[in-house]
């Protein structure tokens, strides 16, 4: 009874109880993350076309559902159409977003105030709203059905959020640097491309993994461009895993599966930066 009255053992129950209760917590949460992927897993090495099972556990394990995978469908070609619209969409995007970014933290302009705020209003709009008028868009200019439409509308699309973003972190580098080098005779795109853009590296990093998650797992935006089995996306191909009366759970959690570990595999080789840039970015934007 003496330990309950004593203010420092008191002090220690009440840390030990909140960190456990914290600990708890987020065991928790990791399991409820985590059991989907499990699952989806378990599913991908079962036998059968269901997603449900009599336990998550396989008694069984088979690659039948990723022999199939291959074998009669066009999981590659889905992978590799996806591959180039995603990389080709965020290097276009990265482009436009970093030279808008700059001149929006560097230079003084007419309209520059309001320019600001039209990108704020652009990306309150749903995606969903657009999506007649980039259809529209796609048929006028003839790119409908065709890798360069789509990779065009990506582009777009992404231009106000990570502008934004860029804008940020540019206001957070020192102008001081970049006039040393215009007294040294360097024009606005060297101070561009061999100072500031290096310096905000991190960030890019940042608007170019946003882009790449975006873009690969993007299928409103592909569905209405693309058509045809040999054109279609990973989104667009999984869908008809699940047709109705046709339905192969199964196989469909072999290819998203696959289908996830380029973004993982990417996504840890850039988690540094991923930090870097978003800590930085966030201090003065």
């Amino acid at each position: 009874m003496n330990c309950f009255n004593n203010p420092k053992s008191k002090k220690k129950i009440k840390v030990f109880l909140s960190t456990n209760l914290n600990r708890l917590v987020l065991i928790l949460v990791c399991i409820a993350v985590l059991f989907p992927i499990v699952w989806m897993a378990s599913a991908s090495i079962s036998k059968g076309s269901s997603l449900f099972s009599s336990s998550i556990f396989p008694e069984k394990i088979t690659l039948e559902n990723y022999v199939n995978l291959f074998r009669k469908t066009k999981f590659l070609k889905w992978l590799r159409n996806s591959t180039v619209v995603t990389l080709m969409g965020s290097l276009l995007a990265l482009m436009e977003t970093t030279t808008m970014a700059y001149a929006f933290s560097r230079f003084k302009f007419k309209g520059k105030k309001n320019g600001l705020m039209f990108l704020i209003l652009l990306q309150m709009l749903p995606a969903t709203v657009t999506i007649v008028a980039l259809y529209k868009i796609a048929v006028f200019i003839q790119l409908q059905n065709t890798f360069l439409g789509l990779i065009l509308i990506y582009a777009g699309t992404t231009i106000p959020f990570n502008a934004w973003l860029m804008r940020g972190y540019f206001d957070s580098i020192p102008y001081e640097i970049e006039e040393s080098a215009y007294l040294d005779g360097a024009s606005h795109w060297q101070a561009f491309t061999k100072i500031a853009f290096p310096l905000c590296l991190p960030m890019i990093v940042v608007v170019f993994l946003f882009n790449i998650i975006s873009f690969y797992n993007d299928y409103y935006l592909a569905s209405i461009v693309l058509s045809g089995n040999n054109m279609y996306t990973v989104a667009l191909g999984m869908r008809f895993f699940t047709q109705p009366y046709a339905e192969n759970w199964a196989m469909f959690a072999a290819a998203s599966a696959l289908a996830c570990l380029p973004i993982v595999i990417i996504f840890y080789a850039l988690q540094k930066y991923l930090v870097q840039g978003l800590t930085k970015g966030a201090m003065k934007g």
